[in-house]
Order: structure tokens, then sequence, then C-alpha cells
């Protein structure tokens, strides 16, 4: 009767280690293959759902890859079964709300899935009633843990996550009012902001990529906005220039200027030199020229941006993907699908 009786917790209890082993063997392949292509082959490639999502904000937690930290909360996990039981379902509680905010993150906010992050989620989804019905027959309960209290646990950590995330990609709302450097179409849905200096060397090898956006999206709102760095003793007058294009000639003629000017970056001084007496600095120009960039910095701040080039895509007014340095086009334009 005893050995009987022990058998199916016995039995409950190896596959409550093996979903949750499985889990650390998950986190691990996937921090992985953010550095291995090999590895990333398993998830479809470099084009896959897998490494767009890895490229967002949403893939670290207080600096830190998520992948690490679900592999910590497997190994506390593990620890908690052997040593402190009671602990054991607070923690898979805490783990389905996490879960559920992930899934969140990518059906309502970037819209792009990971199947290593589906994978996991559904991990979580077994180990989770697995450790449940393991407490309700061991009857060993913390008071966290008792079963009517995981819900409350579940969605405590969901919307501990979901929050500030909300508030972070809604802080800064996207306003088009006034704009004069663009391309594409004031009302799209999609709308892109892109950080650049005419210093900047990894700006100029960016254009192309830039060319390609343009190209393939051209309903995509596509903001330029200056950010001069200190280093960089001609980019001030460079935007000013650009932008005087801007404002005297239309949004059109600014971006042929402004390809121009990256084309000539290596004798940026004397194109300036050549065309600044194209334009008439009036005293009214020069008052709309300096609170562009001013508002562009100011932008820039906000969104924690200091270096050039940087993109940040926009889906409703929501902020789904920003993106520090040179980037090709394939590596970003899944962020711009409607």
């Amino acid at each position: 009767m005893t050995s009987s009786s022990a058998s199916p917790g016995k039995a409950l209890s190896t596959a409550i280690f093996a979903v949750a082993g499985f889990g650390v063997v998950l986190t691990i392949v996937t921090e992985l293959s953010h550095h291995f292509p090999i590895i990333m082959q398993l998830c479809g490639g470099e084009t896959s759902g897998c490494a767009d999502v890895a490229l967002t904000s949403y893939s670290r937690m207080f600096g830190v890859s998520v992948a690490y930290w679900g592999l910590l909360s497997y190994v506390v996990f593990i620890f908690l079964m052997i040593y402190k039981p009671s602990l054991a379902l607070p923690l898979a509680a805490a783990l389905v709300g996490a879960e559920f905010y992930f899934l969140w993150v990518m059906s309502s906010v970037i819209k792009i899935y990971c199947t290593l992050c589906l994978i996991q989620f559904c991990t979580v989804m077994v180990l989770f009633p697995l450790t449940a019905f393991w407490a309700w027959r061991k009857g060993d309960y913390f008071l966290p843990g008792r079963l009517w209290s995981t819900p409350v646990i579940a969605l405590l950590v969901f919307s501990a996550l979901v929050i500030p995330a909300r508030s972070r990609i809604e802080a800064t709302p996207l306003g088009t009012e006034g704009l004069v450097t663009y391309a594409g179409k004031r009302d799209s849905h999609i709308k892109v902001e892109l950080f650049s200096d005419y210093q900047c060397g990894h700006c100029r090898h960016m254009e192309p990529e830039i060319d390609k956006l343009i190209e393939n999206h051209p309903d995509i709102l596509l903001i330029f906005r200056d950010v001069i760095l200190p280093s960089h003793k001609i980019s001030p007058v460079a935007a000013s220039y650009a932008n005087a294009i801007a404002f005297t000639k239309g949004p059109e003629e600014f971006v042929k200027i402004r390809t121009e000017m990256y084309k000539n970056q290596d004798k940026l001084y004397d194109y300036l030199k050549d065309h600044l007496d194209k334009v008439e600095f009036t005293d009214e120009l020069k008052k709309k020229l300096r609170a562009k960039v001013k508002a562009d910095m100011a932008r820039a701040k906000s969104l924690g941006i200091y270096q050039t080039p940087s993109m940040v895509i926009y889906r409703d007014n929501k902020i789904v993907q920003k993106i520090s340095g040179y980037r090709k086009y394939e590596k970003f334009s899944r962020f711009l699908k409607p």
C-alpha cells in the first residue's frame, strides 16, 4: 500500500524536475542563440522572429538578458523543490505571470513571435499545474503558496511588468505638427524617428539602408532628427543648412540635400562653403533653426538616445523598437510591417 501510494508522488516530482531541467536547457540555448548564428538557425536564422525579438529592448530587463533571468528562476525553483518545497509553488505562479507578460509584448506591442519564447511559455504552463498538483497532494503550504493565492501572485507579477512597460512605450507621444524634415505620409500609423549627425561615419554607412526604407515603405512616416555630437565642429552648420532647405524648399528637397551631404561627408566643409549662399538666413529663419535642433536634442534625451545613428520605430504611437548603431535594412524591416 505504501509503495503504491508513494510511487505517483515520486513520478510527479520526477516530472517536475524534468520540466524545470528542460527550462534550464532552453534558456541557455536561447541566450547562446543571441551570440552564435549557427544556434539561431534552430529558430530560422537572422531574419527569424527569434532574431527580431532579441533586437528589441524587451529582450533585456534591468540591462540583463531575460534568458539569464529565466535561467536564474529555474535554478532557484529546483533549489526550492529540494530544500524548501513550500516556496516552489509561489515561484511557479510568478513565472506564469512573467510568461504572460512576454506573450503580451509579442502579441500586442512588437507583434513578432519568437519560437523559443513560445516554447518557454508552454514549458511554464506545464510546470505550473504539475507543481500545483504536487503541492496540493503534499499539503505543505507556505502561506503565499496556497492554491487560492497562485492566481493573485501571477496577476501581481504580470501587472508589475506590464504597467511600467506601458508607461515607457507611451510616455513620449510622437506629434507630427510642425514637421519639416521628414519623408512619407504624416498620418501613417507606423512612424520612424532617425537620429543622426552629418559628420558621423556610421550614419553615412546607414544611409543605403535608409534609402531602402524610403523606397520600400513610401507610406511610412520617417522623421529626421539632429543629434549634434560635441566633437563634430561642422555638424551645427551642416544641420542649419539642411534644415534651412527644409523650411524654405520643403521636405522633398531636404531629403535630396541630406543625401548629397552624406555622400560628400569627407569634404563636407567644402560642400557647405559652396552651398550656404543658396539660402538667405534671415533672423526669423535662424530662430526656427535653433528651435528645431534644440527640440530634436531634447527629444533624443527624453528617449535615452545619446549615440548616432539611432532609430525609434512606432506603431500606433507606441514604441515597438529602439535601435542604436548601424543596422542593415533586413534587420529592422520586420518592425515596419503593418
